[in-house]
């Protein structure tokens, strides 16, 4: 991948990305961040008053929204992760479907969250780091679809005649490469933090030995159980495994924490929905 083709980072994710690893930085701050972006302040707004949340009083302010909904760190994630996504332009790539690209890295990034929390004491997680990798997961995704698109748009095609197919593979045939190295690539380059490059570099290759192991396999799990709602199917055996790898974690708060997602499956369409 050619650093010409590689988008420059907007204002709002510099500014962003400076007070991501920040544990002490002041709601204030990440509100006044967002607010400068019209666009991203009305993405946040729209999650914070959505369904899903349930809120019986409107939110008009992002730090109302921050405070009383969604959480500071949550917001930090989240709003990255949309001023990222803004500095593609996906247009030109035929059969990139944003809509299903904010569906399975949001579900992935509350799913792999909703897990994360249920491990025992003793085996704390970054709760927000496997938040906000599932966010970004996918992201050589966009930036594939953004620097060659007709090449995408033809593996994508590709994709949706042969769906027994991996992706990945269809991606090296048209692309000769794909949007786990372009994804890590990115990371590398816009210095994301250390959690999120290796889950991006190790995601491919499957390697749960690493620093952030365990990270690895709830986020990995909860990426293929979204492949899979997406595809119609049951969770498999592929994405439960993964997440069985998770130290701490019993099989009763496993499947607690399923439950509780797939019921709210649709809630997670109206989210995604809001993102496009």
């Amino acid at each position: 991948m050619s650093v010409k083709q590689l988008p420059p980072l907007s204002t709002t994710a510099s500014e962003l990305l400076r007070v991501a690893g920040d544990p002490d930085v002041d709601v204030g701050v990440v509100a006044a961040i967002i607010e400068r972006d019209p666009g991203l302040t009305a993405r946040i707004l729209g999650l914070a008053n959505s369904a899903y949340f349930g809120q019986a009083q409107p939110i008009f302010q992002v730090r109302e929204a921050i405070i009383r909904v969604l959480g500071l760190n949550l917001v930090k994630g989240l709003s990255m992760s949309i001023a990222l996504a803004g500095s593609f332009d996906t247009s030109a790539c035929p059969g990139f479907d944003m809509g299903k690209y904010w569906y399975r890295t949001l579900g992935t990034a509350i799913l792999g969250r909703m897990v994360a929390q249920q491990v025992q004491p003793g085996f704390a997680l970054d709760a927000d780091g496997v938040y906000l990798s599932g966010l970004l997961l996918r992201i050589g995704l966009l930036l594939l679809a953004h620097a060659l698109p007709q090449q995408m748009a033809a593996a994508l095609a590709a994709w949706s005649e042969s769906p027994d197919e991996e992706l990945m593979e269809l991606e090296r045939r048209f692309l000769d490469t794909d949007h786990v190295d372009s994804g890590a690539w990115l990371a590398r380059r816009w210095h994301l933090p250390e959690m999120v490059c290796s889950i991006i570099e190790d995601h491919g290759i499957g390697d749960h030995d690493g620093r952030f192991g365990a990270e690895l396999c709830i986020v990995q799990g909860a990426d293929l159980w979204l492949e899979e709602q997406l595809l119609g199917q049951s969770p498999s055996l592929t994405a439960i495994d993964c997440l069985r790898r998770v130290p701490g974690l019993d099989e009763e708060s496993l499947a607690m924490v399923e439950e509780r997602f797939q019921r709210r499956l649709d809630e997670l369409q109206t989210l995604a929905n809001a993102l496009v």
